[in-house]
């Protein structure tokens, strides 16, 4: 049977059983969520672990007549859709893409339903909560916007605010006054969490030693990352992977 053979008898039975996907506006709305980093909300849309014939439902589409190879596939586009509107709306790109990479790389390893729909409520509050913290750049002046921007590009160099200062052409201390004067934090403070924040992803996502870690973000220790670490997210870098590991979604 030819494609478009095949497209029009599913398209008669999907009419003739009453059978349609998610409405565009649900389909926008729950994502539009996502992009506005809205929290709360997404929380209230995680699936139950227990719910494994979910993707099974009309509504979703079936993309393979497998229920597991069905969720994986489901899982592959929703990250993709999320990875792409969150980049058009501000998101890093680089960051945006690893990130989903990584996602689907844990993904393609886990052998259970409920595990599949764990790591996806996982990933819908991670690039949630990463919109969240995105710098309202559209009050900052182009010098602040500029350095941001550079931060987030070099999170795994030493940085400094005298070296921002210097890729971007400006003072270091006229820089690092309008930093702070328009975001309400000190440079080197922002550089350091930003700093954190990506290192939390790679311990959840990689097996590189905190040693192996705190290197490739430029930390002069790996005591002193573990100090910063603690002081950032509120616990040290082995608590933080040994909770990660705990959750049920083993490697």
């Amino acid at each position: 049977m030819s494609m478009n053979r095949e497209l029009n008898s599913r398209l008669f039975t999907q009419r003739e059983e009453q059978l349609a996907h998610v409405e565009y506006k649900d389909e926008f709305g729950f994502y539009n969520k996502v992009v506005q980093g809205d929290i709360e909300e997404i929380k209230k849309a995680f699936v139950s672990p227990d719910n494994v014939k979910i993707y099974d439902e009309p509504r979703y589409g079936r993309l393979s007549k497998d229920s597991l190879r069905n969720m994986r596939y489901h899982f592959v586009v929703s990250v993709s859709l999320i990875t792409r509107l969150c980049v058009e709306h501000g998101l890093e790109r680089e960051l945006a893409y690893t990130l989903s990479d990584l996602y689907i790389g844990k993904m393609d390893l886990l052998q259970k339903a409920g595990q599949i729909i764990e790591l996806h409520n996982e990933m819908l509050l991670d690039f949630t909560s990463k919109m969240a913290d995105i710098p309202k750049t559209s009050v900052y002046s182009v010098q602040v916007v500029r350095a941001i921007e550079h931060i987030y590009r070099h999170r795994n160099e030493r940085l400094t605010v005298e070296s921002v200062a210097s890729a971007l052409g400006v003072n270091r201390s006229y820089m690092s006054a309008l930093f702070a004067k328009e975001t309400g934090r000190s440079m080197s403070g922002f550089i350091r969490s930003e700093k954190i924040k990506a290192a939390a992803n790679m311990l959840k996502f990689s097996d590189y030693s905190y040693a192996e870690v705190a290197e490739y973000f430029g930390f002069a220790s790996q005591s002193h990352f573990i100090q910063c670490f603690r002081k950032e997210i509120g616990v040290t870098p082995r608590e933080y992977r040994k909770k990660y590991w705990g959750s049920g979604m083993e490697l």
